[in-house]
């Protein structure tokens, strides 16, 4: 199955599980491909420059954006945080039915840092919508290796901290 279908198959299972599990506003169903989906790919460019080794995407919730991250680039092992077990088995779901290359950790941003396998480990941590933009870099800073990437998607009128660069409108980018 090609990337396009794939993420079809992902819109669909996120249509049939939101009304049960909440996992997007309601409103979102109608606009989710733009909305959620492509506005994860914005930072597919990111991933494909990041260094060698896997990714983590905090608060991952309903998948976004780790879930069309990983089925865009598929090379890379994606770890998926996610505190809600509900939320987290959707996700589970989603990785066994299109056969991807993550892992669901039903562990917030701190429970992660506190075990040794996992922190300083990725080379690549993203976070939509977790925290604003200066507390989502600290929350992924110490899940990132020297020289990994954190990315983080911001709202219009959020303040980016100094030392992290606008790669487009909406997405900031931090290397650690």
């Amino acid at each position: 199955m090609n990337v396009g279908a794939r993420l079809e198959a992902y819109e669909a299972l996120v249509r049939s599980w939101a009304p049960r599990i909440d996992l997007i506003s309601p409103g979102d169903l109608d606009r989710l491909g733009r909305r959620h989906i492509e506005d994860s790919l914005k930072a597919l460019p990111l991933v494909a420059s990041a260094p060698v080794g896997p990714c983590v995407d905090v608060g991952s919730g309903a998948g976004f954006p780790g879930i069309p991250l990983a089925l865009a680039e598929p090379a890379r092992h994606w770890r998926l945080l996610e505190p809600r077990a509900k939320r987290a088995a959707f996700l589970e779901e989603v990785v066994r039915s299109l056969e991807l290359d993550c892992e669901v950790l039903a562990l917030s941003a701190a429970q992660a840092v506190a075990d040794p396998g996992l922190a300083g480990s990725h080379a690549l941590a993203t976070a939509r919508a977790l925290a604003a933009p200066a507390r989502a870099f600290e929350l992924l800073r110490p899940l990132c290796m020297s020289g990994g990437l954190g990315v983080v998607w911001s709202g219009k009128d959020a303040v980016v901290p100094p030392d992290a660069g606008e790669v487009v409108p909406g997405l900031a980018s931090l290397t650690f």
